[in-house]
């Protein structure tokens, strides 16, 4: 797996970390007034990580280039999901919305979206030892797939060939992992690092398929623009550890 690479990142002190979603007593105030709010779900990896109460990585890199582009303040609200991201976006809370957000999910056309900002690759959980980085080291047997990995799996070299089974339950896919029920699942980048431990590990997939992570806004946002902008320079610039096109 790619190394983690911590990424500090300096807040401003006009910068707040709250819960996503949390019960405010008087409305928060928006870009519009200054302030930009940015929902971001810690993935513990090189796109969005706490460290010390605050986000570091990839995301939270680009989101303090959004600010800075556009003259805002900074408020970082920590997200427990994808589902309570999209949540806040929606209902106004967010402004601006970080979570290894595929480009595929079919969530999406109720959002305005940017443009992609990195990629995440596939990767195969196995049992501890078991250093199977490739589809064709794996001769029998069911091969259990997540169904966040689902939109590539058909990318993937040699998948015709074996008996696969679709997971929706993260964890139901590990213990089968570890009980030997399944060789191996076929996970996202964000799901194998939540699922490595003393039981399990992860390797990237050899010649990965690539998927595209975009950032969420409300429907018709004035920030798209911003945004993109702050994209296009981050990624123009090599900082951080995304893939750059």
């Amino acid at each position: 797996m790619k190394k983690f690479i911590a990424m500090v990142l300096i807040i401003s002190l006009a910068a707040a970390v709250v819960g996503c979603g949390a019960k405010k007593q008087e409305a928060s105030p928006t870009a519009e007034s200054g302030v930009l709010k940015v929902g971001i779900v810690d993935g513990k990896d090189r796109f969005a990580a706490d460290l010390s109460g605050a986000p570091v990585g990839i995301e939270a890199d680009i989101a303090k280039l959004v600010a800075d582009e556009g003259g805002y303040a900074i408020q970082f609200e920590s997200c427990e999901s994808t589902g309570a991201l999209l949540h806040g976006v929606q209902s106004g809370e967010i402004d601006l919305g970080f979570g290894r957000i595929e480009e595929t999910d079919k969530r999406l056309g109720d959002f305005t979206t940017s443009a992609g900002y990195g990629k995440g690759g596939l990767f195969l959980v196995t049992p501890r030892n078991n250093y199977m980085d490739c589809l064709s080291m794996m001769q029998s047997g069911t091969l259990g797939v997540s169904s966040q990995a689902e939109p590539l799996k058909d990318e993937v070299e040699g998948i015709d060939s074996i008996t696969t089974e679709t997971y929706t339950n993260g964890q139901q896919l590990r213990d089968d992992i570890v009980s030997g029920k399944i060789l191996a699942g076929l996970v996202s980048e964000r799901e194998a690092v939540s699922m490595v431990g003393e039981k399990v590990q992860a390797q990237e997939l050899l010649n990965s398929p690539k998927e595209t992570y975009v950032a969420v806004m409300p429907k018709g946002s004035s920030l798209a623009d911003t945004v993109n902008l702050a994209v296009s320079k981050y990624r123009i610039s090599g900082t951080g550890t995304g893939d750059q096109e």
